[in-house]
């Protein structure tokens, strides 16, 4: 099945409720199956995404992109494990950024 791509442009609430991504800004409000979503693009930082939206989208290994204020994409998220080798990396560093914790 072919995933979809979405871009996000204007300031817009991004939340769930079962299983479906709702987006909602002044102009319209659309809902779009989560695990239809191959990836999606936040272009604007007055942009609000729940943890919930974030958890589903990244469960259903769609990439969520956040882009800077000139336009251009400035980080990823994925899913840790949809790939035994990233899977092997974070187990091998999660000691590591444990013992770099500070302690309170």
């Amino acid at each position: 099945m072919l995933k979809k791509s979405i871009l996000i442009e204007r300031k817009s609430k991004v939340t769930s409720k079962l299983s479906q991504l709702i987006i909602k800004n002044d102009f319209r409000e659309a809902t779009i199956p989560i695990e239809d979503i191959g990836f999606i693009v936040i272009d604007n930082p007055a942009t609000y995404v729940s943890i919930t939206a974030f958890n589903l989208l990244v469960n259903n290994n769609a990439a969520v992109i956040i882009c800077n204020m000139q336009h251009l994409p400035n980080g990823m998220f994925l899913n840790l494990n949809s790939h035994h080798i990233q899977q092997e990396i974070f187990k091998n560093n999660w000691h590591h950024l444990l013992c770099s914790m500070p302690s309170l």
